[in-house]
């Protein structure tokens, strides 16, 4: 393995406990929130959104699975339903008081990615970002074999990939103050979590999918795409 690619650590991050400060929780999905919007998180959620969608994709119905504050889901409002997915009543409940694009018109679901509470076949595209690190590869298999159940057209997911420079990065914003205490802790954690875009795609072979691709996208994300 290439030196800039460090061994994979497992370990739980702040911002999922159920105890988190409730101050230093809101601090941390902002920080994600601030991430997406000026890291990349937004433009590769879009362009994989309409990998998967073509001209319809603004038209499509959306569950984003661990959706917390549900910023993605917001910077693709179209015509199609709407759904954000987290654990954490917490996360939903704060994405409604901080939203400027109407929130109300997004679906707020608590619920398990491991056990998704819909249909087979209930919307057009499952997402998620910054998500697949949190699970283990065999847990990832089978979470995104259950999200391929509940879709009628794909999956469309990415991550940070695993490397020692958004590594970096994320310790250097840290250092400088610039991301809140949890996120000085679980950035670092997160990236340390990921996968390879190898690593990826073993576990996309795993699902069942028609088709399957991995996206290189930039700075350092991994798309995974996963057709019925």
């Amino acid at each position: 393995m290439s030196l800039l690619i460090p061994s994979r650590i497992d370990q739980p991050e702040l911002l999922d406990e159920h105890d988190a400060p409730r101050l230093e929780m809101e601090r941390s999905l902002r920080d994600l929130r601030r991430i997406n919007r000026y890291l990349g998180g937004i433009i590769t959620y879009r362009k994989l959104l309409r990998r998967m969608g073509g001209t319809e994709w603004l038209r499509l119905s959306v569950l984003d699975i661990g959706t917390g504050s549900a910023d993605l889901l917001e910077a693709v409002a179209g015509e199609g339903l709407r759904i954000g997915l987290d654990f954490k009543i917490d996360h939903l409940l704060y994405a409604g008081e901080i939203s400027r694009n109407g929130f109300g018109k997004i679906r707020r679901v608590v619920g398990d990615a491991r056990n998704l509470p819909f249909r087979d076949g209930s919307v057009d595209v499952a997402t998620s970002a910054h998500f697949v690190h949190h699970f283990t590869p065999d847990e990832n298999a089978k979470i995104l074999r259950d999200s391929l159940r509940v879709v009628r057209r794909g999956v469309a997911v990415n991550d940070t990939q695993r490397h020692r420079l958004p590594l970096l990065f994320i310790r250097f914003l840290g250092l400088l103050r610039l991301i809140g205490p949890i996120t000085r802790f679980d950035g670092p954690a997160s990236v340390l979590r990921g996968y390879t875009p190898g690593e990826a795609r073993a576990i996309a072979n795993r699902t069942g999918a028609s088709r399957v691709a991995i996206a290189r996208m930039h700075p350092f994300r991994i798309g995974i795409l996963l057709w019925k």
